[in-house]
């Protein structure tokens, strides 16, 4: 039990710190944005579009397998999971203004679209840091007051429910530019057999969308 929650903890601040990579690099990519470079304002709508599918599938995957489990009455935490999924609206809403911006963005290439895409982002960005916070201080306490088992198959669950093509880019994203321990804890958690598949499937378009978005 103990060890699965670690894993999910794990893998769930590993995410966090790709969440809060991109949103950065975003940010700085916007603000070194020229008006009418259509390239650029192209693949930094493709970039995020990708983005946005990555972080809806985790916050959707949590509500759906783990929310009930760690939210079940006798754990004795609903009120702390009713806070949660509040907070996962807010990060819902960050993204829908986000996706409007970058997707007219990616069509006009303009100062305003730019201007409104950064908007969305710092709405988003505050949304996300709030609940990751309560969550990285929290999760491990309403996992342990959970029904082990249940715990357990819902932090697999999470990790099978995405497409084969969205999971390959997933551990794509996850693993990008990751170091030390950050490396052994995603190395420990990811089969190498599955960390070799997804550099062969996906490795080499996601390492072109990153270059078209933020060279």
């Amino acid at each position: 039990m103990a060890d699965m929650i670690t894993k999910g903890e794990t893998m769930n601040r590993l995410i966090h710190r790709a969440v809060r990579r991109d949103l950065a690099r975003f940010t700085d990519a916007l603000q070194r944005f020229t008006p009418g470079d259509r390239a650029r304002a192209t693949a930094l709508a493709d970039a995020f579009s990708r983005f946005d599918t990555m972080l809806t599938h985790h916050h959707e995957g949590e509500e759906r397998n783990l929310w009930p489990v760690i939210g079940d009455p006798g754990a004795g935490h609903v009120d702390d999971v009713a806070g949660l999924t509040t907070e996962h609206e807010s990060i819902v809403a960050g993204l829908a203004t986000s996706r409007d911006a970058f997707g007219r963005l990616g069509t006009s290439a303009s100062a305003a679209d730019a201007g409104a895409a950064t908007a969305g982002l710092a709405q988003l960005r505050e949304a996300a840091e709030t609940h990751f916070a309560h969550e990285e201080s929290e999760m491990r306490e309403l996992c342990e007051a959970a029904d082990p088992a249940a715990v357990g198959a819902a932090f697999k669950k999470m990790g099978r429910d995405a497409s084969p093509a969205e999971g390959m880019w997933f551990m794509q994203w996850v693993g990008e530019g990751l170091s030390g321990q950050d490396a052994a804890a995603f190395n420990a958690t990811i089969p190498a057999p599955v960390r070799m598949i997804s550099k062969v499937v996906a490795g080499r378009r996601y390492a072109k969308v990153q270059r078209a978005a933020w060279s």
